[in-house]
């Protein structure tokens, strides 16, 4: 199920559970969520708005200069698994917090994993400085 406002999509489970996407905060994600079980309710169905919780949040970035994922990927190679053949970009499995991040060469960073948006802005602070050790020149 969709709707526009916010601009969501949401995953309805016979269980009743129910996980809604693409929310830009963690606030449109609660309205959304609660438009979703006003409408169930609308459609004849003993819908209750209970146990909400944010299981992932996911940040993106522009570092604004190349990587040379390489060379980052056998430095850190406890962390990353870089297989161009496979994916472009390479993955960084970050312990604390814990964060995935998937770094491409262009210099753009998909941050995953975060419960709380706090993790996403942590993860990227520790990131930078490795991240500019690869810069390519």
């Amino acid at each position: 199920m969709r709707i526009r406002e916010p601009k969501t999509t949401a995953l309805i489970f016979a269980s009743g559970k129910m996980v809604v996407t693409g929310a830009k905060s963690e606030d449109d994600s609660k309205l959304a969520s609660r438009k979703y079980a006003r409408i169930i309710q609308k459609l004849g169905f003993n819908a209750k708005f209970t146990d909400f919780k944010i299981q992932n949040i996911v940040g993106s970035c522009d570092i604004k200069f190349p990587i040379r994922l390489e060379g980052l990927a056998s430095r850190h190679h406890n962390f990353s698994s870089y297989e161009p053949e496979l994916f472009p970009g390479l993955i960084y499995r970050m312990m604390k917090p814990k964060i995935v991040l998937l770094i491409f060469v262009s210099g753009k960073i998909v941050l995953t994993g975060a419960k709380v948006r706090e993790e996403i802005y942590q993860a990227f602070e520790l990131i930078y400085p490795v991240l500019s050790d690869f810069r390519k020149v």
